[in-house]
């Protein structure tokens, strides 16, 4: 009789460089025992290609590789009696970018204690805006979306709205769109550094972009309020 077991869970958004990958792994593999061999893969997915490495020396030996990596896969497996297995996802789908740490083995114990050593590793790694990525946005959007029509139903009769409250209302709907339909691309929920882009700018395009959008929303907002004031 072989008994598999698998448990998953959700990871908030991180940022790590190579080296604490590489840190991480280790901590990893001292989970497997047996004399089975441990077999490693890390898959990174870049804009015109996929590449498989074995280590990770072998990535860092890798010349081409700069900046860092959003779209990648840990795996960490040992076949043999027990069978146990580790892997770290990046979110890939569009609605859902977070990433996902799985472990496979014969006990629930040994998923957990897999998958804790996980998630208390990338903790002090979360990216600030990892209670963003968690946000139930479509359910957002869903109810200020309907915000005119139940606002029209509570109004006294022959009330118009003005146009700076729809500006403002537009504004609002439009960034949480933009940003729940693009949120793995705009601010990705795990990030491989492998190495350190230069330049205060270049490193924060995405969150700077998500601030830049919120503001313009928020200042439309408070402009319409000063207005009425005057």
């Amino acid at each position: 009789m072989k008994r598999e077991v698998e448990r998953k869970l959700k990871l908030p958004a991180f940022s790590i460089s190579v080296s604490q990958l590489g840190l991480l792994m280790t901590r990893l593999l001292a989970l497997f025992e047996g004399e089975e061999k441990v077999h490693v893969s890390i898959d990174a997915t870049l804009k015109n290609e996929k590449l498989s490495f074995e280590s990770i020396g072998e990535l860092t030996s890798y010349p081409h590789l700069r900046g860092r990596i959003t779209d990648f896969s840990i795996w960490l497996s040992q076949y043999g009696a027990a069978g146990r297995r580790v892997s770290i996802l990046s979110g890939s789908l569009p609605f859902d970018s977070r990433s996902t740490v799985s472990a496979k083995a014969e006990t629930e114990a040994w998923c957990a204690g897999a998958i804790e050593t996980v998630h208390s590793f990338l903790m002090p790694h979360r990216l600030w805006y990892h209670w963003f990525v968690v946000a139930p946005i479509g359910w957002i959007l869903f109810f200020l979306g309907n915000v005119p029509t139940v606002a029209l139903q509570f109004a006294a009769k022959g009330t118009v709205i003005e146009k700076p409250v729809v500006f403002a209302w537009l504004a609002i709907v439009l960034t949480l769109f933009v940003l729940w339909i693009g949120m793995g691309r705009l601010l990705p929920s795990s990030i491989l550094r492998v190495t350190e882009e230069d330049g205060f700018i270049r490193r924060h395009a995405s969150e700077l972009s998500l601030l830049i959008a919120l503001a313009s929303a928020v200042l439309t907002i408070v402009g319409w309020f000063i207005g009425k004031a005057a």
